[in-house]
């Protein structure tokens, strides 16, 4: 005989406990979407406010003003004014290390593959000269640890394009005497799009970038076979 009683019965699963984890779980995303969209627009006003008064004159208001968001807001996201520059700084080598990243997922050719992302390095350089003058002039006042932090990401990316280039260099035959500067003056070059742009500047952005790209790849010896010259807002094509 089977014991029916209400004790033996097992209790129906609750799934209420599920449906809070998933309501949760999206509160949760949706609030880092929100932190991220605000920090975004605190970088943008601060570019424009420090070029337009300089770091040391601008405040935390004047950001707030130009992004729309009271002086109590902002403290919601940013503890001070040198925690935006920091943001910029690193949103800027974000940038190119997804950038370049993305630019070598479909090249397989390993001069191609040298030719893609000294591109992709000249095009985040072409897009972002705002935030490159800014680090350029104002980095030196970042603390101590957000300066260690910020130059272990560029050591990281140097170091991404040192063995990208000798790879390639194994591969094709061509000699390389010292990866660790050729590594640096690859990514350090593009860099004069936005510190010499008075003169950069009328040269056009697909010239300057296609350019630098060549100038930097047959400059280390690589030779780009046939590589298809892209219009402005498209990646170079393969021939």
């Amino acid at each position: 005989m089977v014991d029916d009683s209400p004790q033996q019965r097992a209790a129906p699963l609750d799934p209420e406990p599920k449906a809070k984890a998933k309501t949760k779980a999206k509160a949760l995303a949706k609030k880092a979407s929100l932190v991220h969209e605000r920090r975004d627009r605190l970088i943008n006003a601060a570019i424009q406010v420090f070029q337009e008064k300089g770091f040391h004159a601008s405040t935390t208001r004047d950001i707030g003003r130009s992004a729309g968001m009271t002086q109590g807001t902002i403290y919601n996201y940013v503890s001070s004014k040198d925690e935006i520059l920091y943001l910029v700084c690193d949103r800027l080598v974000a940038a190119y290390q997804e950038e370049t990243q993305r630019a070598l997922e479909t090249v397989l050719d390993p001069m191609e593959r040298v030719w893609s992302a000294a591109r992709a390095v000249a095009e985040i350089m072409y897009d972002h000269q705002d935030e490159i003058l800014l680090i350029y002039q104002n980095s030196y006042l970042l603390d101590r640890r957000s300066l260690q932090v910020i130059l272990a990401r560029v050591e990281g990316f140097v170091q991404v394009f040192e063995k990208l280039l000798l790879d390639a260099a194994r591969e094709t035959g061509v000699p390389l005497t010292n990866s660790r500067l050729a590594a640096h003056i690859f990514t350090f070059l593009p860099t004069m799009i936005a510190l010499r742009r008075w003169g950069v500047g009328p040269i056009g952005r697909e010239q300057t970038v296609s350019g630098i790209a060549d100038f930097l790849t047959r400059g280390m010896g690589f030779e780009v076979r046939s590589v298809a010259r892209p219009k402005v807002g498209q990646k170079a094509v393969e021939c």
